[in-house]
């Protein structure tokens, strides 16, 4: 389903960026961790533990609970509601799809921005990977070195679960890519 830029159906955005019919293929998939939204959303959940014990108070002193609760209702819909939503939305439809040929980060920001990022395999210089959290939790946070293209930057990307799997089979693919590309071309000189 679409609302506005959201696209909830994964499989439409990976077959838009996946040509199954030359010959690529889905190598890894994988979301963002779970924490990544419980630790986003914890400011918000203690701000809503905030708004119940003014209401709490509110009702304890007798004022008009009526005009109370539509009012840290509304506060509470405008101002952290809203933001819980865009956090989920930005984790839950969030993910990183590995490819024969490319690297495939979707970034939805809310119902109103989507950023799709596709990264070509000869593109990538390298990967490395760190850890977040003293690696207490099982996920880390790995860069995609990029030999070209936006500037030859790196690309930081946190919150991903088993990051050591997901940086060795991005390898592993520009690793067969490169191998690939080397026997072309002594095939070509021959």
């Amino acid at each position: 389903m679409r609302i506005f830029a959201l696209q909830t159906d994964k499989q439409k955005i990976i077959r838009r960026f996946c040509h199954d019919h030359e010959g690529e293929s889905v190598v890894y998939f994988t979301h963002y961790h779970g924490l990544s939204f419980l630790f986003r959303a914890l400011k918000d959940v203690l701000y809503t533990i905030a708004i119940i014990a003014i209401g709490a108070l509110a009702i304890f002193l007798n004022l008009h609970v009526g005009w109370t609760f539509g009012i840290l209702g509304g506060i509470w819909f405008f101002f952290i509601f809203i933001n819980l939503m865009k956090i989920y939305i930005d984790w839950r439809y969030d993910f990183i799809v590995v490819t024969t040929d490319k690297v495939i980060l979707v970034d939805q920001t809310f119902l109103f921005k989507q950023q799709i990022m596709p990264i070509h395999i000869e593109n990538i210089g390298g990967i490395s990977t760190f850890t977040q959290f003293w690696d207490i939790f099982p996920f880390g946070g790995m860069f995609i070195h990029l030999k070209e293209g936006l500037g030859g930057k790196d690309i930081e990307i946190r919150y991903v679960p088993r990051s050591q799997a997901l940086a060795g089979k991005i390898s592993d693919v520009v690793t067969r890519y490169q191998r690939h590309n080397y026997q072309k071309e002594l095939s070509a000189r021959e």
